[in-house]
């Protein structure tokens, strides 16, 4: 049993592992607690809608008390040995966890498949017990034109813990309200204290947008480093997968545990000092680099208010001994182009069939097979498509482009955002990392360029309250810097706010 108030809230992975070291409390206990949480805030109550799907209760409780045992003969696998965490609905779990892998369409209710994942096993070899998977924009926002972040068939529209009222639906897709991108649910499932971390993925911005609306840390590790099988990726040029935590040291473990994953083995470095002493970074133009009207037609109090932050924390942080430069110019996602289109839509469109269609052929049941058999599904079924249309689906069928085309492609665009474009900037000026809002278009360069990137929470748009973040990329493979400057970020700036809509819900559990 539990003794004491337990608040999941605020707890972090270290917290809750040194509890279970004193003994205050077993995984089973809370395990428990965890699905008290998620009855409590995620179908009734504030309704956040976090989770697609949950494990069975008698199987999470069974692998809980598994490890509970483990830990009383002696074995503790690591930090995170029996604590919940909540994957995002594109990865395969073990199947005996009953979780479907479904992008939240509901094509693929049904779906079965019989091998899970390789970042699963790796989850689960360092103690995790995997709740239930997150809330997802269907298809990862790339479904249609209405696409909308934590928006999906299956799950429904996630709310923001911190937005009275949730996403209002007079809203751009991803402003003032909503709850960011399309791992919204692996974000506000640790937000809400149903597990410490999770995992998601991106590709522009899915990551990074969720976790600073939730006022999190998070990271996306280096494009097309993490093993794929077991993986439902749309676009797998830019998509990577990340974690998700309320705080830098438990971010970095779980980055460790991620990046044992890598299809080629991959270390992280976990000594480096996290001060700003000897860092040296770039911050972008914010004006330049605000998001598109049409997702981001936010009112000027708005973007003034997430300027003032902005330039405060360049302030700050320079107090601190870092060399900053600011402004800095780096090529915008809209500038790099293959053949004077946009050079990032070519690939979309191009990848986004064959991806889809691996995936699905390695399924052991299912109801559709293709991207074809999705879209006839959507069109057969249009009560089931939570007012989405189908367009970018029936834009990828239709696409022409050859392989020798995506491939040239791929270089140019890589060329142009990476070699000619990043990189180049960062190595002229000897910087570190590059520094934007994330409420911007600088994780669609991260990706296009193949570069990691992480955010931090920055602060709190009034009257909305909704949080926004801090976005830094750096160098392919340097996931240590940017953990580097997230420890720095948070030994000196205020604590993230916990969520005041579930605060005053919740109290002590």
């Amino acid at each position: 049993m539990v003794s004491g108030p337990l608040d999941l809230l605020d707890a972090t992975a270290f917290d809750l592992q040194h509890d279970l070291d004193e003994g205050k409390f077993t995984s089973v206990d809370l395990v428990k607690r965890s699905l008290e949480q998620i009855e409590r805030f995620d179908k009734q109550g504030p309704s956040l809608r976090a989770l697609v799907s949950m494990a069975p209760r008698d199987k999470l409780l069974e692998i809980a008390s598994e490890l509970d045992n483990e830990r009383q003969s002696g074995h503790v696998r690591g930090p995170f040995h029996g604590l919940p965490i909540v994957i995002k609905d594109i990865i395969n779990a073990h199947p005996d966890l009953k979780l479907p892998t479904t992008q939240g369409s509901a094509a693929l209710l049904g779906a079965e498949y019989t091998k899970g994942s390789v970042l699963v096993s790796k989850l689960r070899e360092a103690g995790f017990i995997i709740i239930g998977k997150g809330n997802i924009s269907e298809f990862g926002a790339s479904k249609g034109e209405k696409s909308t972040g934590g928006l999906s068939y299956l799950g429904g529209q996630s709310r923001s813990a911190y937005v009275p009222g949730g996403s209002q639906p007079d809203d751009e897709p991803f402003a003032r309200t909503n709850p960011g991108g399309s791992s919204t649910g692996s974000a506000l499932a640790v937000a809400a204290g149903y597990a410490p971390v999770s995992i998601g993925g991106e590709a522009y911005g899915s990551i990074t947008t969720p976790a600073s609306r939730s006022a999190l840390y998070s990271i996306e590790c280096t494009p097309r480093t993490i093993n794929s099988e077991g993986i439902f990726l749309i676009v797998p040029t830019f998509e990577s997968i990340g974690g998700i935590a309320k705080s830098v040291p438990d971010l970095t473990h779980l980055t460790k545990v991620i990046l044992s994953a890598a299809s080629e083995p991959r270390e992280l470095r976990m000594d480096l000092p996290q001060a700003w002493d000897n860092m040296k970074l770039g911050f972008v133009e914010p004006g330049k680099w605000k998001l598109p009207d049409k997702l981001f037609a936010s009112d000027p109090a708005y973007l003034r208010q997430i300027r003032s932050a902005y330039e405060a924390a360049i302030d700050e942080i320079q107090s601190m001994h870092a060399d900053v430069q600011y402004p800095v110019s780096v090529p915008h996602p809209s500038e790099i182009k293959y053949k004077g289109d946009d050079g990032k839509i070519k690939i979309f469109l191009a990848e986004m069939r064959n991806s889809m269609n691996e995936y699905l052929a390695t399924l052991e049941q299912s109801q559709v097979r293709s991207l074809e058999d999705i879209i006839e599904f959507n069109k057969n079924h249009p009560e089931l498509q939570a007012g989405l249309d189908q367009l970018n689906l029936i834009q990828a069928h239709n696409d022409t482009t050859t392989p020798e085309e995506l491939d040239d492609a791929r270089k140019v665009v890589l060329k142009s955002a990476r070699d000619e474009g990043l990189i180049k900037i960062l190595d002229d000026l000897g910087l570190h990392a590059i520094a934007a809002p994330t409420d911007s278009p600088i994780s669609t360069l991260a990706a296009l360029a193949g570069c990691p990137s992480a955010s931090v929470p920055l602060g709190y748009l009034e009257p909305s309250g909704r949080p926004f973040g801090l976005s830094f990329i750096a160098h392919p493979f340097r996931e240590d810097t940017l953990l580097q400057l997230l420890g720095a970020f948070e030994a000196t700036f205020p604590k993230r706010r916990l969520p005041p809509l579930l605060y005053r819900v919740s109290g002590d559990i």
